[in-house]
């Protein structure tokens, strides 16, 4: 019996989601857009591939994707280089009790390699995980399930042996559509966000662990859920 615990970073294993807020309304604003939160959080867990095009789109851009990817690349760095970044409470302790477990860890972000390297060594979690998949290695980004595929595959596990903790209704969706079993976090500051689709829903990482176990020891038996 093996299972596997994925990650989503933005939101779960960072506070970073006012980060990348700020990044699109910085963007946006270069762009001639007087963007405001409200004009951004609708885009809440797409991936740049994703997110530019359909922001070009929905706003009428002058710039091509490739230029909105750039400079929002270039934002990026500044941000997240400068910021004070710190692991959500509970995390490590998280990572450490599924460790212990014998449970496969591992991130799947629609970030690029670059931005998640850059934020697990800044927060202290180098070597938590077992491997990294990006946007960037699948061809669909969320809510496509392609990520958790590509996850479930490096892991040598079926996706209805994987955990996945998530924070937006398009991770969730990436999770549920790959066949995963799902925890939403409900962060307090990923606004607007519905957690229909998720198997669990908790308020704090605390909440988590205990699920995660029983979770160990259904699978014994064969199933998740």
């Amino acid at each position: 019996m093996k299972l596997a615990a994925i990650f989503d970073m933005d939101g779960v294993l960072i506070d970073s989601q006012p980060l990348h807020y700020e990044l699109d309304i910085r963007v946006l604003k270069a762009c001639g857009v007087e963007a405001t939160l409200d004009t951004v959080v609708p885009y809440t867990g797409m991936g740049n591939p994703d997110r530019w095009p359909k922001y070009k789109e929905d706003l009428n851009l002058s710039q091509s994707p490739a230029e909105l990817i750039e400079m929002a690349e270039q934002v990026m760095r500044d941000i997240f280089t400068n910021a004070d970044l710190k692991p959500i409470d509970g995390i490590p302790v998280l990572l450490d009790g599924i460790k212990a477990m014998g449970i496969t860890l591992c991130v799947a972000s629609s970030s690029s390699h670059e931005l998640i390297e850059l934020v697990i060594n800044k927060i202290g979690l180098t070597g938590r995980f077992e491997f990294i998949v990006s946007g960037e290695d699948v061809e669909a980004g969320k809510p496509a399930p392609d990520i958790y595929l590509a996850a479930a595959k490096k892991a040598d596990v079926a996706p209805n042996m994987c955990i996945s903790i998530e924070d937006s209704p398009a991770g969730i969706a990436s999770a549920k559509n790959a066949g995963c079993v799902c925890i939403a976090y409900k962060n307090p500051n990923t606004h607007g966000q519905t957690f229909e689709r998720a198997d669990y829903t908790v308020d704090r990482f605390d909440d988590c662990f205990p699920i995660i176990k029983t979770l160990f020891f259904r699978a014994i038996t064969g199933s998740l859920l």
